[in-house]
């Protein structure tokens, strides 16, 4: 199975200059918990979470809407292109501790991103014989628990 066929493609970006407010909205609209953080040419350069936003603000102790995301993202992006096998992603997200990945083409331009709500979602309807199983349920759960290992 390739990661293009698990990934979200409809994703929303914001740029480095993008105040923390309207890219915190943005997510409340789109119902996501993480933004890639992209140049005028839509090559990814990082990425934000609310999580990002919330401690921003409470460590500056300012407002999101005076801040810019360039001043709080991370960026240390990790990416996986769409046509690699979803166990490559499945690596990526344990070793790394992360919960979403850019999906990059070969310019580095975003075409999706994947959650591990996504493999998550897509090993659970395996599991119950809904598909066939292409993702183990075993691998699904292995990588959750290595992401959400604590990092101390």
């Amino acid at each position: 199975m390739y990661i293009r066929d698990v990934m979200t493609r409809d994703v929303k970006t914001c740029r480095p200059d993008t105040d923390g407010e309207t890219a915190a909205l943005l997510m409340w609209s789109e119902d996501c918990g993480a933004v890639p953080v992209v140049d005028d040419d839509g090559k990814a350069l990082g990425m934000i979470t609310d999580r990002d936003i919330c401690m921003a603000t409470a460590l500056q102790h300012t407002r999101a809407a005076d801040l810019h995301v360039k001043d709080f993202m991370s960026e240390e992006l990790f990416c996986c292109q769409p046509d690699q096998d979803i166990k490559n992603a499945l690596k990526t997200m344990a070793d790394r501790k992360i919960r979403r990945l850019a999906i990059t083409n070969g310019e580095g331009k975003v075409e999706g991103i994947l959650s591990i709500d996504d493999i998550v979602a897509l090993a659970e309807r395996g599991a119950r014989g809904i598909t066939t199983p292409e993702l183990s349920f075993d691998d699904a759960i292995a990588t959750f628990k290595a992401v959400c290992r604590h990092h101390h």
